[in-house]
């Protein structure tokens, strides 16, 4: 009775899209709940109305509140499936013969209550696991939130930079449409000089084009960096506690770097500029 409990629990807490513990939880319109980035990246392309992974019933929002009471209803379990590896015969201190129930923040090792005690421990900062745990769950969500805006900073200014390309190139052709048209109407017989203008303003305008593509391709190689540490945080948020507690330093320092140093679309002074420099007056 109590394993069928049990696993009922389990499945309660299990997000039906990654198939893992459900990590910072949100429940949708139709009550089902998922891990927050899971829905980000399951709807990441999809419009208002959003459909249920689930069962399909459609959603006006997006954007949802934590659910703070099945939040801490995983925590409970994440920690009793910690507290459970740790307490087996094999992972007790083998000096005191007791649960290692102690982390110790300086040397990323679990202690028994005696080993903190210990001369060698006395001045290192510790914690009980289950908190140390949390708290290194909370900085990994911290930190994915932050990086998932900046995900999406990205591809805004991404999709602007597309569209002034479009735009550019539009310009290009009517600016070279505007020039024959003045040719034929005003210089009817400096065809070839018609010609060299139309050439200087297409190198002109292709030299900033050229600048366009690169700010693009910038802005794309950027996108697949950010999404690469956001998954590899995501999967990290779905390991167990036991896991969470390695050193994750390398991991965070990725992910503020990624965060501080992103391309920004170019500034619409240029646009201005480079479009008055096409604007060459006739002799």
């Amino acid at each position: 009775m109590e394993s069928g409990l049990s696993q009922t629990f389990q499945e309660e807490f299990t997000c039906l899209i990654c198939l893992s513990y459900l990590t910072d939880p949100v429940t949708i319109s139709c009550g089902h709940s998922f891990c927050r980035a899971c829905l980000h990246l399951s709807w990441e392309d999809s419009q208002v109305p959003v459909l249920c992974p689930t069962c399909r019933e459609p959603s006006q929002q997006k954007d949802f509140r934590t659910n703070i009471a099945l939040k801490k209803l995983v925590s409970i379990a994440r920690q009793a499936s910690l507290m459970k590896y740790l307490s087996s015969e094999e992972h007790q201190c083998v000096t005191h013969k007791e649960t290692k129930g102690i982390f110790c923040m300086e040397n990323r090792i679990y202690l028994c209550r005696l080993c903190s005690d210990s001369h060698e421990h006395r001045g290192h900062r510790h914690c009980p696991i289950e908190a140390a745990a949390e708290g290194q769950m909370e900085k990994l969500l911290k930190q994915m939130e932050s990086l998932w805006e900046k995900i999406q900073e990205n591809e805004e200014n991404l999709e602007a930079e597309k569209r002034v390309i479009t735009l550019w190139k539009d310009c290009l052709i009517l600016r070279e449409e505007r020039i024959r048209a003045e040719y034929r109407t005003c210089y009817p017989d400096l065809s070839e000089q018609e010609e060299e203008h139309i050439e200087r303003m297409k190198r002109k305008g292709n030299y900033y084009l050229d600048k366009l593509w690169k700010s693009e391709a910038m802005m794309v190689q950027k996108s697949k960096q950010l999404r690469k540490v956001y998954h590899e945080l995501m999967a990290m948020s779905q390991e167990p506690y036991v896991v969470l507690l390695q050193d994750l330093d390398d991991i965070f320092r990725r992910s503020d770097s990624m965060r501080l140093s992103k391309p920004l679309a170019m500034k619409l002074e240029f646009y201005v500029l480079a479009l008055s420099g096409l604007s060459e007056s006739f002799d």
